[in-house]
Formats: structure tokens, C-alpha cells, sequence
């Protein structure tokens, strides 16, 4: 019975919560910073599982809401976190709200529920989703088309910022989202409760820990949350790697100096260290890992920071997601009233990429008259007839993008995501996202969710090769924060992350905040195409995807070898291609095993 509140919280390597006698979650191993909290109240007893800036005190009045009948006072535990909340007669699950906690759970269970961080323990013997995985690869930026599932026969996950509501005898009852306000902030009255939030999502990490490291890169995402650490703990290890033709670690070296609490650790990064080798030492992952393809350079930079002894690591992931919107937010400009701000912002990209600025408006008012719901629709006659939408800049002002991986998959793959996309059209009209928000709004958002779930197997990885690995720009008082201001504040041609660089102004050393480059790291990649040209030769003739037909190789080939002769290609989309083969591979020999 669920109001029986008999508890059995996990110790370190214990693998199962029990919420009640009928509620069993699984969640992995606890370390720093991704602990258990649990409050219990007369009527509730709330846990959460992750990484919360909330005290007691405020985890207790948040319960008695929830007691009191408030159900929606669980979406107000701040941080990188999964609540859960029994009641009497129901438990309530609430995700984050960027999605990078999921909540999997299968969509028949004889044994009450049992949900989790991940959905392979989940699916038992279940087979492939061979949809799901193309729509991943061919739609990525459609986020909500392909979230509820998993690449799992059975095995569901619940949307980014919403709430289940599971009766006592194991039916769900409500699932209720999270509702933002509709972004309407300045940056300057915004910045104050960004500063406060990041501050928040770095000490409930830092305060837990007893050695911290952070990245230190020299670009503003990672120096911000190296500074703020640094001001916590007497000796900040920051740490920046040396690639040969980028000029990060010089900015960093500079910064450093300003910022006397920070022990500056500058690592060459080996030059055999390029993308695609030892693709054979890629770990398995719950889910495709898209960054599969770097895996040698992410193995040996995690060996840095465990070299450290660093027992929670702070990354700037995320930053971008929250910082920027996709360029769909010109269509939100669209209107007498904002024409001077559109002009403004299409001239400015224009000049930025040396172009006219009429491709991007023609593309700005076409898509202010298009629902989500007939993107989706034009988006799957595309994938029908194999066209795709205009190319350059002017073909990002969408809702969502068709991935470059459409241009080498078979006509049944680009027919199976087609047929997503128009039952993904009738069923919801408007974009799964956490209030009213414009239509550069809902495409960021739907942008970063799906980054957030790659980087949940970004920290997976991390974790198998030891260190304790945290992206705090995707907690929910982050999210909130960026989200009070509109697409088009936070997002401007003369100057890159406004909202972040007032909000650390006075905090962050000016040689970065003033800072108007970015490391290019795209020549490796191609180095890499041709050092292992051998071994992707192979994986692309042995291709999992084209044997059930959903890409073809000679298309695949043909782009490989057009990256190894120097010629630009969609190098993202065959990253996830090549991550999505590789894992495939590694559950078979999984299977192998274990029959």
C-alpha cells in the first residue's frame, strides 16, 4: 500500500530506492553532488534524487504543499534533479526541466512501478526500436517527436519538465508540465537572477565536494563557473588543454592571472589524439552517444582531471543551450512594430557571414506563418520526396531542422520518420515545451532538450572512467533564469551571450568577457577521417543501419570519402551515424555475453 511510507534509501552502491512497498526506482550509484535528500511531512514524504541549491527547510514547505493537495509545488525544487513525491493515494515523478535527468519507465509493469535513470535495465529482453533510432538520426532537432520514447521496444521517458501522477494501484492518473512565464524580461533586469542561479547550481556542487576541479578554457561558459567555484574553495584546479592552431589556452593563461584562487593546469593534448581513433574502446551507453567519435580525446582528457584527484568536475556544457536560440527567433521579429529589430538583426548576420540580408528575411516571414504542427507536415513531405529546405543561414530560420543524415538514408528510413512526424503533427498542434512562449523560444528549447540527453551520457561516460562530471548551465533555476528573457534579447549579431555577460560583469575578467573568438576545432576532424579511413571504411560496409534498411552505403561512402579528400561534409551528421553503429555493435556483443 502506498501510504505505508516504509522507506529504504540507497547507500553508495546500493542500485534500488523503494518508495513505499509499491514503488521500487532505480537510480545507480550516489556521488557527490548527485546524492538522495528526503524530507517527510504528515501526508508526504518527498525525495529527491540528483543535485538540488534547496535546503531542508525548503524541501519540508514544499511537501506540506504537496500534502495540502498542491501537486504542482514539486516542480519548484530547483537544480539537476528528479522529485519524488508520496502521498497518500498516488506518487508524483517530476524531471528536469532540460532533460538531461530522464525519467524511463516501461509502459507495462506487473510490479508496481519501477522507473529509472536509464532504460536499458528497463527493457529486459525487449528488442530494438528501429524507429525511434532513425527518427534520432534523421530529425534530432524535433526533439518532441522522438522524446517520449527510447531506443527500446516498451521502455517510455517522460517529457522534460513534466510530472507524473500514478495512482496507488499503478495506473497513471495526470501527467501535468511545467509552466514558465511567457519571456518578457531585459537583460539587464534579468541578469541579477542568472547570476543568482548559476552561483546556486556551482555551491550545492562545490559544498558537497572535497576536491572540485573545472574546465577553464578560456571561453566564457566554463570560466564563469571556474571563477564562482573559485571564490568557494581556498585552490580551484582549472584545468585547459593545448590544441595545436587554437588560441584558447592563451586566452585562459591571461585570465588565470586575474583570478588568484584558481590553480591554472595547462595540459598539451597529444597529437594522435585525433577524432575516430580507437573507436574500438568506445564504451556502451544507454543510448546512441553521438560524441562516440571523439571518445579517444574525451577518455584521455578525463584521465586529466582524474589525474587530479577531482572528485566532482564542473564543464560549461550547456552553456550555448541556454545562452542562444536557434536563428528561428527572426520570425518572432516579424511585426510593424519590431520591423527596426529584425532589419537589425538580419543586416547584422548577414555581414557576419558576407551575405545580403533579404534571404534571411524572406525566411523570417514565411516561418512567422507557419504552426508547428505544418512544419511538421512540410517536414515529412520533404523526407518523402528527398528535398530539404533552403541551405545557409537563411535554411536554419525553422522550427526544426531535417538532419543531414537524411541525405543517406533509403527511402524506407525517410518514409518510417515521415509517418512520426505527420502522427507527431495530428496529435499535438503546438511544440511540448513549458508555457507561451515565441517561436524562437519553443525551437531553443526543443534544441536543448535534445542536447540535454547527450549530455546525460556525456556524465555517463565521464563516470566509467571515474570522475564525477556536472554541466550546471541545464539546471532548472538556470533554464528559468535565460528563459525570462526572449530569444531575440539573448541572442544578437554585435555581441555574443548578452544575458551571461552582464550577469557577470565585475565577476568574470574582462580579457574574457571582452573575448570576440572561438576555437575551431574542425580541422582535426578531418585529419582524423583520413588517419582511420581504414576502420570507417569497414563500419560503413558492415553497417547495421543500412541491414535493416534504413541508410545506404554507398551514399555513406561516398561521403566518407569525400571528407578524406578534403571536401567539407556534414561532419555532425556523420558523428551520429558512426556513434550510432558503434553502439549498436556494443549490444550485440553485449548480448553475446550474456546468453
Amino acid at each position: 500500500m502506498l501510504g505505508s511510507h516504509e522507506h529504504s534509501l540507497p547507500e553508495c552502491d546500493r542500485p534500488c530506492l523503494t518508495i513505499a512497498r509499491r514503488w521500487r526506482l532505480w537510480h545507480g550509484r550516489v556521488a557527490p553532488g548527485h546524492g538522495v535528500r528526503r524530507v517527510s511531512v504528515a501526508g508526504c514524504d518527498l525525495v529527491v534524487l540528483g543535485c538540488t541549491p534547496a535546503d531542508d527547510a525548503k524541501l519540508r514547505r514544499v511537501a506540506r504543499e504537496i500534502a495540502a493537495g498542491q501537486v504542482d509545488a514539486v516542480q519548484r525544487v530547483d537544480g539537476s534533479r528528479v522529485v519524488l513525491a508520496a502521498r497518500s493515494d498516488e506518487l508524483l515523478i517530476a524531471a528536469d526541466l532540460a532533460g538531461q535527468r530522464p525519467v524511463y519507465y516501461p509502459r507495462v509493469s506487473h510490479d508496481g512501478l519501477v522507473a529509472g535513470s536509464h532504460a536499458r535495465p528497463l527493457a529486459g529482453s525487449a528488442g530494438l526500436d528501429w524507429d525511434w533510432l532513425v527518427a534520432h538520426l534523421l530529425v534530432p532537432g524535433a526533439a518532441d517527436v522522438w522524446w517520449t520514447g527510447t531506443p527500446w521496444q516498451g521502455v517510455n521517458a517522460l517529457r522534460p519538465g513534466w510530472t507524473m501522477r500514478i495512482a496507488s494501484d499503478g495506473t497513471t492518473t495526470q501527467a501535468c508540465r511545467t509552466v514558465l512565464p511567457t519571456p518578457s524580461g531585459t537583460i539587464e533586469d534579468s541578469a541579477p537572477a542568472l547570476s543568482e542561479a548559476l552561483d546556486n547550481a556551482v555551491r550545492c556542487r562545490v559544498s558537497t565536494a572535497g576536491h572540485p576541479t573545472a574546465d577553464f578554457s578560456g571561453g566564457l561558459d566554463s570560466s564563469t563557473l571556474a571563477v564562482l567555484a573559485s571564490c568557494l574553495v581556498n585552490e580551484l584546479p582549472a584545468l585547459t588543454v593545448v590544441t595545436e592552431g587554437v588560441d584558447d589556452a592563451d586566452v585562459a593563461a591571461r585570465a588565470a592571472q586575474e583570478v588568484p584562487s584558481l590553480r591554472h593546469h595547462v595540459v598539451a593534448e597529444p597529437p594522435a589524439l585525433l577524432p575516430y581513433a580507437e573507436l574500438d574502446r568506445v564504451p556502451c551507453t544507454d543510448e546512441p552517444w553521438l560524441g562516440a567519435a571523439t571518445s579517444a580525446r574525451e577518455r584521455w582528457w578525463i584521465q586529466q582531471v582524474h589525474a587530479e584527484g577531482s572528485d566532482l568536475h564542473l564543464s560549461g556544457d550547456g552553456g550555448d543551450g541556454v545562452l542562444l536560440a536557434t536563428p528561428a527567433y527572426l520570425a518572432d521579429l516579424v511585426s510593424p512594430r519590431q520591423g527596426r529589430e529584425l532589419w537589425r538583426h538580419a543586416v547584422g548576420w548577414a555581414r557576419l557571414r558576407h551575405q545580403a540580408p533579404h534571404a534571411l528575411l524572406r525566411a523570417a516571414v514565411a516561418l512567422r506563418g507557419t504552426s508547428y504542427g505544418q512544419a511538421c507536415r512540410v517536414a515529412a513531405d520533404q523526407l518523402v520526396a528527398g528535398t530539404r529546405a533552403g541551405r545557409g543561414w537563411a535554411g536554419l530560420v525553422s522550427w526544426f531542422q531535417i538532419g543531414a543524415t537524411a541525405e543517406w538514408a533509403t527511402r524506407k528510413g525517410r518514409a518510417v520518420v515521415a509517418r512520426m512526424l505527420r502522427e507527431h503533427a495530428d496529435a499535438y498542434p503546438h511544440a511540448s515545451v513549458p508555457g507561451q512562449m515565441g517561436l524562437g523560444d519553443s525551437s531553443a528549447f526543443l534544441a536543448l532538450n535534445a542536447f540535454a540527453r547527450q549530455q546525460r551520457l556525456d556524465a555517463d561516460m565521464a563516470a566509467q572512467w571515474s570522475v564525477n562530471h556536472h554541466a550546471p548551465y541545464l539546471d532548472d533555476g538556470v533554464v528559468r533564469a535565460c528563459w525570462a528573457v526572449p530569444a531575440w534579447r539573448r541572442t544578437t549579431p554585435e555581441q555574443a551571450k548578452p544575458l551571461l555577460r552582464h550577469a557577470m560583469y565585475g565577476t568574470v575578467p574582462a580579457s574574457v568577457l571582452e573575448r570576440r573568438t572561438k576555437g575551431d576545432y574542425t580541422t582535426s576532424a578531418y585529419q582524423g577521417l583520413r588517419a582511420n579511413a581504414d576502420t570507417l571504411r569497414e563500419l560503413i560496409h558492415n553497417s547495421r543501419l543500412a541491414e535493416v534498411g534504413i541508410l545506404d552505403r554507398n551514399t555513406m561512402r561516398s561521403a566518407l570519402d569525400r571528407g578524406i579528400n578534403g571536401h567539407s561534409i556534414r561532419l555532425a551528421a556523420f558523428d551520429a551515424v558512426i556513434g550510432t553503429e558503434l553502439w549498436l555493435r556494443a549490444n550485440e556483443d553485449g548480448d553475446r555475453e550474456r546468453s
